[in-house]
Parts: structure tokens; C-alpha cells; sequence
């Protein structure tokens, strides 16, 4: 007879019965249990540190520091923190990934970071999530190393 059927108890399936499995994606620095094609969203980071682009409208406009200009917004006023999204896709869309070869060339040093672990060995990285006003910065862990993954273009 099945161990997961009886006819006085109800119907459990093997997942139920099984204590979940996280895991840790390295792209995106979430804990898993499940993964789908769409799981691992990634925004862009745009930088706080540098001056946005004054617009004709009179609007200004900030470039990621992950993407350059394939992720922008654009704020009504510098400082106000109203900012128009524009249609702002993800950094980086797709599946959670544990596998280093997988992921290996999309580092760059600004959204996309390798695991730095802490004593313990746990992940101390953030993860990032995308919503309705950019991600700057300032609200990433950065840590030595990771300016050595900046793709320098040109």
C-alpha cells in the first residue's frame, strides 16, 4: 500500500510531507524553494552619485549605472523623488540559478554582484527588488572586489 495514502486520512502529495528546500540564488541573492521562468528579477541601480541630464521638457533624466541607457527614469524636479518609470524593464529577467558558469559573465559590479559570505558561510548580499521607483545606489551592499566585474565599454 502507498505510505501517502490512507482511506481515514486525507491524500498528502510527497511535497507536502517533505520540509522545503531553499536555496540561494546567486544572481539575485533571493532564497528559494521554488523556481519558475520569470522568478529572478533583478532592477536596475542608477547612481546617486552623479548629476542626472537636464532635459529640454525641463525634466531629468537618470541612466542606470548597471545598463547606461537601456534603463532610464526620468524625476520632475532633482530631489523631489518623483520619477516617471518609463516603461522600466528589469536589469535581468529569468530563472533563480545556483550555477557559477551560468551566471559568470553577466557580474558587473553594480546590480549583478558575487556572493560575499560572512563567517557563518551565509550570503550577505541584499537582494534587490524591483517596484515603483528606481533602486539607487546607495541601497546596495557593495563590497571589495566588486568594482574588479565593472564591464568598462570603450
Amino acid at each position: 500500500m502507498d505510505a501517502h495514502y490512507s482511506r481515514t486520512q486525507p491524500t498528502r502529495s510527497l511535497a507536502e510531507t517533505m520540509p522545503a528546500c531553499r536555496e540561494h540564488c546567486i544572481r539575485c541573492h533571493k532564497d528559494f524553494s521554488v523556481n519558475y521562468p520569470s522568478a529572478c528579477i533583478v532592477p536596475h541601480v542608477f547612481d546617486s552619485r552623479c548629476d542626472p541630464l537636464r532635459l529640454y521638457s525641463g525634466e531629468f533624466q537618470w541612466m542606470s549605472e548597471c545598463c547606461g541607457g537601456y534603463g532610464t527614469v526620468t524625476e520632475e524636479e532633482p530631489g523631489s523623488g518623483v520619477f516617471r518609470m518609463m516603461e522600466l524593464t528589469a536589469c535581468y529577467r529569468g530563472p533563480h540559478t545556483t550555477r557559477k558558469d551560468v551566471v559568470r559573465l553577466q557580474y558587473n559590479g553594480v546590480s549583478i554582484l558575487r556572493c560575499k559570505h560572512n563567517r557563518s558561510g551565509k550570503c550577505i548580499r541584499n537582494h534587490l527588488t524591483q517596484r515603483s521607483r528606481p533602486v539607487f545606489d546607495k541601497e546596495v551592499v557593495y563590497c571589495d572586489g566588486d568594482e574588479q566585474d565593472r564591464h568598462h565599454d570603450g
